[in-house]
């Protein structure tokens, strides 16, 4: 598949037309990448460089709770992301620090794209600035929702699969 078909079917470049989906692959920085089954492809507190479209695969979005001693963090499963989505969106919203951790559920494919590189496009092109941030705002809001569910009820989605790596 073509870096322009999968961007097509991403959450946040639905919007746009071929035109501006080219000028995305044609940052120095859109590259396709492969991360291998339990990979960690970026940590929660590490500056946010790049932003991620998965092409194949799921992702376990992650963070790290306290334990009742408070002295450790215990990894705790915010939610799985698939193909077509987004993550690392951090790279886009100041302050650009990784709020939680990705770790590939098998092996994954991705297109990773500067966040410096996507910004100044914003910059030149407001349009697709634009028409991306409106999309980003409703996978914001979606994962924010998935998270307040969560720690209002303890209950994930029935559809949510516990991962191999939490050993439940």
């Amino acid at each position: 598949m073509s870096a322009i078909e999968a961007l097509k079917r991403c959450e946040i470049f639905i919007g746009l037309d071929n035109d501006d989906l080219q000028k995305i692959v044609d940052l120095p920085s859109c590259q396709e990448r492969t991360y291998q089954p339990q990979e960690v492809i970026f940590s929660a507190g590490q500056a946010a460089e790049h932003l991620y479209a998965l092409v194949e695969g799921k992702i376990d979005l992650v963070t790290g709770l306290p334990t009742s001693s408070a002295k450790s963090l215990s990894p705790t499963l915010i939610t799985i992301i698939g193909k077509g989505s987004i993550f690392g969106w951090s790279a886009l919203v100041s302050p650009h620090i990784f709020s939680l951790t990705a770790i590939a559920k098998a092996s994954v494919q991705v297109l990773t794209i500067g966040g410096s590189d996507i910004r100044n496009l914003f910059e030149l092109h407001p349009h697709i600035g634009y028409e991306v941030t409106r999309s980003l705002l409703q996978v914001i809001a979606s994962r924010f929702r998935t998270i307040e569910q969560l720690l209002v009820t303890g209950k994930r989605s029935i559809l949510f699969e516990v991962p191999k790596w939490t050993g439940r």
